[in-house]
């Protein structure tokens, strides 16, 4: 009895906690300003405490088994000794007429330029861990993990709404309070980043809502060609969040996010008439015809009502000196903005320090050193202080060493997806697959995982997916739960 209660109460604040770190770090700047960085950690260092408050309890058992915990261990152990070793000054250098930084106060270790800098790393990364340890720890059934997952799509539905109330406005002030020179959406200071959170997270609601239509009913169903929901109001929450999603996706004004936009918006449509068609009357296949029209035609409605002008605006050639351009890659370089000149300095800075990196942040102290001077004022340019691409990011960051224990936590979450059972036919699997995937393409331009609102949503999503890949029988523990043969499944 003592022990169940404890699990239960372990359980609850689980829940709560991983769903206020989710949500308080979209809606506070997308979790970009470190002054807000803080209430992120002591969240998730309270989460931890949680489960290990579990004591001997299967669940904390689980999670000091897991491959994750300590990869992730060790990965924030290696960024705290590249803040423990920062400190580097830029000084002139005689001998070689040229601009350079002193060593770090321990040579030849991980190190970083600034302090701050680096203790911007921890702050983002820590959270980030304890998301996937407790997801992973089983503390939390399948069930609670729907409820979590549904808490967050709606969460972005309300983000989304929330942005466009911002942008019918007018105002140049994200919060109505601080004023910013570039485009912004919702709490995204940065529009880019827009574009992947809310792909990942219309995936996400899309994946959910096909759960419902298909996975659920399908349990249930006596008749094939029955559409009898079992809990519609789950339908009514988790329709409108997935279009609001797809409307906010399009609102950050980015050519690549409105692109993926209408990627997953096709794969989405395509896989509700595959699965759709069999199971449906001629009758119901004209009323889900109908229905398709009312959201594409809402989508449309929303997307152009708000944001032709940027829309068009971003498929807009940029306007150059015709003699400048000798050839498609020199149009191709002006349109993604420099980023290939900039890929190739960060391989170069890369090239210079393989092994650990030039710590968080050092792209923007060597990144001039590395292109022509005639190339300077682009790095003038709000954002430059990235590569806008994540991997080259953190190779250029933590070297071969960090980036191979962050790759290796993140092979052994990928790794519980390949033992995924009973997905081929998973409509949320489908669908939260191709959310991570998007992501993924996004980071090969942009910068999607230098956001911890998307880096949190993305973890929690992969940490998650193998739950509801494996068949499990209804009020089965979540902890210590392992399939023992064929079991009738069913649905709460």
């Amino acid at each position: 009895m003592i022990d169940s209660r404890r699990r239960r109460t372990t359980a609850i604040w689980t829940f709560g906690l991983l769903a206020f770190v989710l949500a308080y770090t979209t809606w506070a700047w997308a979790g970009l300003r470190p002054s807000y960085h803080r209430v992120g950690v002591v969240a998730s260092g309270a989460l931890l405490v949680a489960l290990a408050l579990e004591g001997r309890a299967a669940g904390w058992r689980v999670v000091r088994r897991d491959p994750v915990l300590y990869l992730g261990l060790a990965f924030l152990g290696y960024l705290a000794v590249q803040w423990a070793n920062a400190g580097r000054t830029q000084y002139f250098d005689v001998g070689y007429q040229r601009w350079t930084y002193t060593d770090p106060p321990w040579s030849g270790w991980p190190s970083a330029f600034a302090r701050s800098d680096a203790a911007q790393m921890l702050a983002w990364f820590f959270p980030a861990w304890t998301i996937a340890v407790a997801i992973r720890s089983r503390v939390l059934d399948r069930h609670a993990l729907r409820r979590l997952l549904t808490f967050v799509a709606c969460n972005a539905g309300v983000l989304a709404i929330f942005g466009l109330i911002q942008l019918a406005s007018g105002t140049e002030s994200i919060y109505w309070f601080q004023p910013l020179a570039g485009h912004f959406f919702a709490a995204f200071a940065y529009g880019n980043h827009a574009a992947p959170y809310f792909v990942l997270t219309g995936a996400l609601a899309a994946g959910l809502l096909y759960r419902e239509i298909f996975d659920v009913r399908d349990s249930h169903s006596d008749s094939p060609s029955a559409m009898r929901l079992r809990h519609p109001w789950r339908v009514v929450a988790l329709l409108p969040a997935a279009v609001l999603c797809l409307v906010g996706a399009n609102m950050g004004f980015s050519r690549t996010g409105v692109i993926l936009a209408a990627m997953l918006g096709v794969f989405a449509a395509g896989y509700l008439w595959l699965r759709a068609w069999r199971l449906l009357q001629p009758a119901g296949r004209l009323n889900l015809a109908a229905l398709s029209l009312a959201v594409l035609g809402s989508l449309y409605f929303l997307v152009a009502g708000f944001g032709e002008h940027g829309i068009r605006k971003e498929f807009t050639l940029l306007p150059a000196d015709q003699s400048l351009l000798h050839s498609v890659w020199d149009r191709v370089d002006l349109e993604l903005g420099g980023r290939p000149r900039f890929a190739r300095a960060a391989v170069a800075i890369w090239r210079e320090h393989p092994w650990f990196g030039v710590g968080g942040w050092g792209y923007k102290y060597l990144v001039a050193s590395h292109v022509p001077e005639s190339q300077w004022p682009l790095l003038e340019k709000r954002g430059w202080a990235n590569v806008h691409v994540d991997l080259l990011q953190f190779l250029v960051e933590f070297g071969v060493v960090g980036t191979g224990l962050l790759l290796g936590a993140l092979g052994v979450l990928l790794y519980g997806l390949l033992q995924m059972r009973r997905c081929r036919r998973n409509a949320f699997c489908a669908m939260a697959t191709v959310g991570l995937a998007l992501t993924v393409v996004f980071s090969l331009v942009d910068i999607p995982f230098r956001c911890p609102a998307i880096l949190y949503t993305w973890v929690a999503l992969l940490a998650a997916m193998p739950f509801f890949g494996l068949a499990r029988p209804e009020g089965a523990a979540a902890v210590g739960w392992r399939p023992a043969g064929p079991t009738k499944r069913t649905e709460r």
